[in-house]
C-alpha cells in the first residue's frame, strides 16, 4: 500500500451507531401503505432490507415493489421522513473516537470523505447533529450518482471531488475505503482502493466482510489509525 491521501467512510454501522434505526424507519414507512405489523409480509421485506444493507434505499425498495416506481419513491419519501425524524430527536450517535479521527487523519494531511446508501436530506442533517461538517473534506449521498453501491461511483465521485477541492491528482492506490457491510466492501474492490477495511461494529461478522474482499478487518473505524501509522 502507498501512501495513504484520502479515506472514504460509509455512515451507518461505520462511523455512526445504527442500533436499528434504519430497519425502524423502513418498517414504519411500508406499513404506512399497507404492509400489517408483525405479518410474515413484513418479515420478508425486513430480511431483504438487512440483507442489502449499504446499498442505495430507493434501490431496494424499487426491488421490494416489483419495480414500481410509483410506489417505490412513495415509500422512500415516507423512508426519508421517518429518518428524519428519528435522527433529528438525537438517536444517532457516533462511535465513540470517531471525531477525533476525523482530525487526526486531516491534521496528517489525510482526506476524509463521507459516502451513504441514504439521501442528501438525510446525509445533511447527519453531518449536522454529529458536528462533522467542520471535521470532514467532503461528503457525497447515493443519490448524487448514477448507481449506489455495490457500484464504486460514490468513491470515484469523492476522489473527483477531492482532486479538485485540493488542486491534487491522487488515484485509487491512495484511497482507502471504511465500511460494515458486503456491499461496502464490494464496491471499494470495485473502485481499485489500495485497501478495503471492514469494521464489525455493524451488523457483519468478520467472515462475511473478508469473504466480500476486506483486506483487512477491525472492530472499530477508529483502528485504521494503524494502517496510517
Amino acid at each position: 500500500m502507498g501512501l495513504t491521501k484520502l479515506v472514504v467512510f460509509d455512515v451507518a454501522g461505520t462511523t455512526a451507531k445504527d442500533d436499528g434505526l434504519v430497519i425502524r424507519a423502513f418498517q414504519n414507512a411500508v406499513m404506512s401503505f399497507g404492509v400489517q405489523e408483525s405479518s410474515p409480509e413484513l418479515a420478508e421485506m425486513t430480511k431483504y432490507v438487512i440483507d442489502t444493507m449499504g446499498q442505495r434505499k430507493l434501490d431496494v425498495l424499487t426491488h421490494l415493489y416489483g419495480g414500481d416506481l410509483v410506489k417505490a419513491n412513495q415509500a422512500h419519501d415516507r423512508f426519508i421522513a421517518e429518518y428524519i425524524g428519528l435522527v433529528a430527536s438525537g438517536e444517532l450517535e457516533e462511535f465513540e473516537g470517531i471525531t477525533d479521527l476525523f482530525k487526526l487523519l486531516r491534521a496528517k494531511g489525510v482526506g476524509v470523505a463521507i459516502t451513504t446508501g441514504f439521501p442528501r436530506e438525510i446525509l445533511d442533517l447527519i453531518l449536522e447533529k454529529l458536528a462533522w461538517n467542520e471535521v470532514i473534506d467532503l461528503s457525497v449521498a447515493a443519490s448524487e450518482v448514477a448507481e449506489g453501491r455495490p457500484a464504486p461511483d460514490m468513491i470515484f465521485r469523492s476522489v473527483e471531488i477531492y482532486n479538485i477541492m485540493r488542486g491534487t491528482s491522487i488515484g485509487m492506490e491512495e484511497v482507502i475505503v471504511v465500511g460494515d457491510t458486503e456491499t461496502d466492501m464490494e464496491s471499494g474492490v470495485r473502485s481499485g482502493a489500495a485497501t478495503v477495511v471492514g469494521v464489525t461494529s455493524g451488523s457483519r461478522s468478520r467472515e462475511r466482510l473478508e469473504d466480500a474482499g476486506a483486506t483487512h478487518v477491525f472492530a472499530f473505524s477508529t483502528k485504521i489509525i494503524g494502517l496510517i501509522d
